[in-house]
């Protein structure tokens, strides 16, 4: 390949709007359900998200997996024959996966870590299942890094977040240099280190596993401030591909997601707009490359996923979004809370908030209920908490996710004591006043120490919103009013956020700290607010 072989540097500036619109082509389609060509989507409800698969990633072959989580499986699509029904591979029992990948023509799940797979026949001699690989051994740095592209990562250092309190500035400092461990199909194993000298512009320079010497550099350039960068291929030409977000510091509509194609020199030739709206349901992995550059976006919402192959528009001077971000309708306002404010450090409300996550708790017969327990109505799934499962008699970590609830962290243990059940993800329901444990609200209340549950309609009667999203500290929140709240913990090296929730899904039906893009929460509709009680 021409230009391999010697540092090359290379000005690649993003495009400014096309004024054609790309036409983004639909490869697969498939309804919510438990059929052959179905995903298990559980729709939302008043102040629950919905969730649909989880993940998008595709094989050397061009094979595309799409992790059906809700229905305990995987489907494997032939790209050349899209409209054909899928392989169905059944994950192993039990399995809590939160992500997919293929590293190295491999699969693997992200479960609290990476876990290998490999195909093994049923008794039937036909079948094909998925089983976790016996001493699969620790990730190595491209597994690793793969699922941290997505924020599939373990949570950091609680204690860093309390001396990120104390510092003086209100915004994230500068961002140090990010190494990322890329397992290209084009070049091999390639190390990328990402470098923002400021916050419109980036650069990341690309170099074998094997040397210490950069061979190429690609450089961003755009209108609005820069949030994290991922190399996330090379496809067998050569080429290139970068997840870019962006998100202005003034302009909240303008942020966007977008996927950039250089060409083997460096020359940056095709910008891909992510088509993340308000209506969109939360994947971890919604978007994948393919062995020859397609580029696939997994699009979910509450009646059916789709999986999308973009179609691109032509580069120009900077970068920028094709169009203005949609924003979510303006739902009926919650009924506004009488609520005594009382005036709350940050270190208060981290430090109890802390203690939902880290509780540790021995679960007894009468707290676990009966087995295999009731189900939930109209959802596939059982009342209690995944994360519950079998742990009759252990000790566990975490407060459990209830629906409507809000239980004081001082009160969980006593209720436990006295024989109360924990924990009920039947978001469909209504609320049992007669179990243990915090929804998304009922924490965030909590934690800003209100005695009341104020819901997430609410909460913007008792916030105030910020204009600027890279102002967030911790203590603040990410609200989607009608739908769900995080905690804002932190931003992470990569430009990232850390938060803490408590989720019947993403936490396995707990309070436990994610990460997440801050674009990709911004463009689904989530605001930045800032409790009136803090100090600061």
């Amino acid at each position: 390949m021409r230009g391999f072989g010697s540092h090359i540097l290379f000005a690649a500036a993003l495009a400014v709007a096309s004024p054609v619109l790309a036409k983004d082509t639909t490869i697969i389609e498939l309804r919510g359900g438990d059929g052959a060509r179905s995903v298990g989507i559980i729709s939302s409800n008043e102040e629950a998200e919905a969730s649909g698969p989880a993940a998008i990633t595709v094989g050397d072959d061009g094979t595309i997996y799409i992790l059906d989580q809700n229905n305990g499986r995987v489907l494997a699509v032939d790209a050349e024959r899209s409209q054909a029904e899928p392989e169905i591979l059944p994950l192993p029992k039990n399995a809590t996966p939160e992500d997919l990948a293929v590293v190295h023509n491999e699969l693997y799940l992200w479960s609290d870590g990476v876990v290998p797979l490999e195909r093994s026949t049923d008794a039937d001699g036909r079948s094909q299942t998925l089983r976790a690989v016996d001493g699969g051994g620790d990730a190595d740095d491209y597994t690793r890094s793969v699922f941290a592209s997505m924020g599939s990562v373990s949570p950091g250092p609680l204690n860093s977040i309390i001396d990120e309190i104390g510092r003086s500035t209100s915004r994230p400092e500068a961002r140090p240099p990010i190494i990322q461990y890329v397992p290209s199909r084009g070049l091999g194993d390639i190390v990328a280190e990402v470098r923002a000298a400021a916050n419109d512009k980036a650069e990341i320079l690309l170099r074998r596993s094997s040397s210490e010497e950069n061979f190429l550099s690609l450089q961003l350039a755009s209108e609005g401030r820069i949030g994290t960068v991922e190399l996330l291929d090379i496809d067998t030409t050569g080429r290139p591909y970068a997840l870019v977000e962006l998100v202005p510091a003034d302009r909240p509509e303008r942020t966007g997601m977008l996927v950039v194609r250089f060409t083997p020199n460096g020359v940056m030739d095709r910008v891909y707009d992510l088509p993340i709206e308000p209506g969109t349901v939360f994947s971890r992995r919604f978007m994948a490359i393919g062995p020859r550059g397609d580029v696939l976006y997994l699009r979910s919402l509450e009646s059916r996923a789709q999986v999308l192959r973009l179609d691109g528009r032509e580069p120009g001077r900077k970068l920028a979004v094709a169009r203005p971000a949609k924003q979510p309708t303006a739902g009926k306002p919650g009924k506004m809370p009488k609520v005594a404010i009382v005036p709350k450090s940050r270190n208060d409300v981290i430090e109890r908030a802390i203690g939902f996550e880290t509780l540790n708790w021995m679960v007894t017969s009468t707290a676990y209920g009966k087995d295999p327990g009731p189900g939930c109505v109209n959802m596939n799934r059982l009342r209690r908490p995944i994360y519950l499962i079998g742990k009759r008699g252990q000790t566990v970590k975490g407060v459990p996710y209830c629906w409507g609830c809000k239980t004081p962290l001082e009160n969980f243990i006593g209720g436990v004591e006295k024989g109360q059940t924990a924990g009920n993800v039947c978001t469909k329901s209504a609320p049992q006043s007669n179990i243990l444990g915090v929804d998304c609200s009922g924490f965030v209340s909590d934690a800003w120490g209100l005695k009341m549950h104020v819901s997430t309609r609410a909460i913007p009667g008792i916030t105030k919103r910020l204009s600027d999203p890279w102002s967030m500290r911790p203590g603040d929140a990410l609200n989607k009013p009608g739908s769900h709240v995080l905690l804002f913990m932190r931003f992470t090296a990569d430009k990232k956020v850390e938060v803490m929730e408590a989720s019947p899904n993403a936490c396995k039906g707990r309070v436990c700290r994610n990460t997440y893009s801050l674009g990709s929460l911004l463009m689904r509709g989530y605001q930045p607010v800032r409790f009136k009680g803090l100090d600061g």
